[in-house]
């Protein structure tokens, strides 16, 4: 039996038009549920984000709701938590963005074995990804004790090459006509090894990458879609634009 061929989305700024965790974190804040600082903190940053004070205004507030909520994961409770993530599938799952979404379904159509990996919680993951018709996905893991979880966690939003490798083996997958959507730098590591990279909405780091190694490039604003590809005499053109 031939071996199948797969496509890796990330999920957070790639498929979904904001970030899992981070939505799940506005949540358990809603909800009291994590200490009080963590709010004023957070709120700090996102208004230096909004007002785009820096270029790296938003890396710098989404690593503070990251490190935040890992270092209060031992007085979060787990019940708190699964209440959290049912209401941000429940409310959230459908803001997506259309060229991934339209993607996936064409790729679905044609056969390949579409993997999900991302940077947010199993607990999320695993209902948004099913959503989509992926077959298999992979997300960060908190290690739960009997009321608390204990703070460990296994992280899976960077290493998406290595997670990809274990993968291929389970599935049969081959890396012939292999294609992978990333928009950030932790998605590096995918898109160099697979034939079809394609760098979505990519971050400053990503789109430098994305340039040096000559890979797609795909924009989503407003109500258009650009599609972008490097040329013979080495400059990007535009190959496509849609309305959406």
């Amino acid at each position: 039996m031939a071996q199948q061929k797969f496509a890796a989305f990330d999920i957070d700024g790639t498929l979904f038009r904001s970030g899992l965790y981070r939505e799940v974190s506005y949540e358990l804040m809603k909800m009291g549920a994590l200490p009080a600082d963590i709010l004023e903190e957070t709120t700090a940053k996102n208004r230096e984000w909004r007002h785009r004070t820096h270029g790296n205004a938003f890396e710098e507030f989404d690593m503070l709701v990251v490190n935040r909520v890992d270092h209060s994961l031992p007085q979060l409770r787990i019940d708190d938590y699964e209440e959290a993530a049912q209401i941000v599938i429940a409310k959230r799952a459908d803001n997506v963005y259309v060229y991934t979404r339209d993607l996936l379904k064409k790729l679905k159509t044609d056969g390949y074995f579409l993997i999900a990996i991302s940077g947010s919680q199993i607990e999320l993951v695993e209902p948004f990804a099913a959503k989509y018709g992926f077959d298999a996905w992979v997300g960060q893991q908190w290690e739960r004790g009997d009321e608390y979880f204990t703070g460990n966690t296994i992280q899976t939003h960077t290493h998406k090459d290595a997670i990809i490798r274990d993968l291929m083996p389970t599935y049969d997958l081959t890396l012939t006509d292999s294609v992978a959507v990333g928009d950030s730098n932790g998605d590096t590591g995918m898109l160099q090894l697979v034939e079809h990279p394609i760098a979505f909405n990519p971050t400053y780091e990503l789109y430098e990458k994305a340039v040096a190694n000559s890979w797609d490039i795909v924009i989503e604003r407003k109500n258009m879609i650009f599609e972008l590809s490097k040329s013979a005499d080495g400059n990007y053109a535009l190959t496509g634009a849609s309305h959406v």
